[in-house]
C-alpha cells in the first residue's frame, strides 16, 4: 500500500470554506447556475443578455456606432468570445454587423427589433434570479458591490504583487486587464 503524501511546505489555505476566493468563486458559481436554469427557459445564455443589455445600453448612452471591440471592452467579456456570441446572435437574427464606415477592420453592432423583443423578456428574468439569490444579503448589497468595485479598481491598479517563497519576498508583475470596469 502506498504512503499517502503529505505537503512540507505551507498549503494556500487548510479549510476551503474559510477562504474569501474560494468562497467567492463558489458563490459566482452558484449564481451563473441560477441564471443559466431560468435564462434557458427565455432561449437565451448569460453571456448573450450580457451582451445584448450592454449593447441595448450602449445605444441609451452612445450617440456613434458601436464596434464589436467597444461592445467587449464594456462588457469585460474576451474580444473572441463577444466574436463568437455576436456571430450566434447574428444567426438567430437578433443583431446585425456592419461594416464600420470610417474603420475598415471593425464591424458595428445593432441590435434588431426582435433582439430587443428577447432582451425585453429576459431582463425580468434576469432580475428575479438577481433579487432572490441576493435576498440574504438584500440591505448590503450596494456596500457589497462598492467592495467588489474597490477590489476591482485596486487590481487593475497594482503592477506588481507580493509572493512569499521560502521565506522570502518575491515580487512578480501583474499585467493590469484589457477592460475598464
Amino acid at each position: 500500500m502506498k504512503k499517502r503524501l503529505t505537503p512540507d511546505f505551507e498549503l494556500a489555505f487548510d479549510k476551503p470554506e474559510e477562504n474569501a476566493g474560494f468562497l467567492l468563486w463558489q458563490t459566482a458559481n452558484l449564481w451563473q447556475r441560477k441564471m443559466k436554469e431560468q435564462l434557458d427557459k427565455v432561449g437565451i445564455t448569460h453571456v448573450q443578455f450580457l451582451l445584448l443589455n450592454t449593447l441595448a445600453s450602449f445605444n441609451l448612452l452612445v450617440d456613434k456606432p458601436i464596434t464589436q471591440a467597444m461592445l467587449a471592452e464594456k462588457s469585460g467579456c474576451d474580444k473572441m468570445m463577444t466574436s463568437k456570441v455576436i456571430r450566434l446572435l447574428e444567426e438567430r437574427q437578433f443583431v446585425v454587423r456592419k461594416p464600420h464606415h470610417t474603420d475598415t477592420r471593425s464591424l458595428t453592432i445593432l441590435i434588431t427589433k426582435s433582439g430587443m423583443e428577447l432582451l425585453q423578456r429576459a431582463t425580468p428574468v434576469f432580475l428575479e434570479v438577481d433579487k432572490l439569490f441576493f435576498k440574504p444579503i438584500k440591505d448590503k448589497v450596494n456596500s457589497q458591490n462598492k467592495r467588489f468595485k474597490k477590489i476591482i479598481k485596486k487590481s487593475e491598479k497594482e503592477v506588481e504583487t507580493e509572493v512569499k517563497e521560502k521565506g522570502k519576498t518575491k515580487i512578480i508583475p501583474i499585467p493590469p486587464p484589457p477592460f475598464d470596469m
